[in-house]
């Protein structure tokens, strides 16, 4: 089983998403502010 894991990264935060082979989503796209 492959799990594939996207971060996309800019000044303010940070947006991941990870999924399975197939489009199958494990955990919806989510944000995280950084300090």
């Amino acid at each position: 089983m492959m799990i594939s894991v996207g971060i996309d990264i800019s000044k303010r935060k940070s947006t991941i998403c990870i999924l399975k082979a197939y489009d199958e989503i494990i955990s919806m796209p989510y944000e995280l502010t950084h300090a």
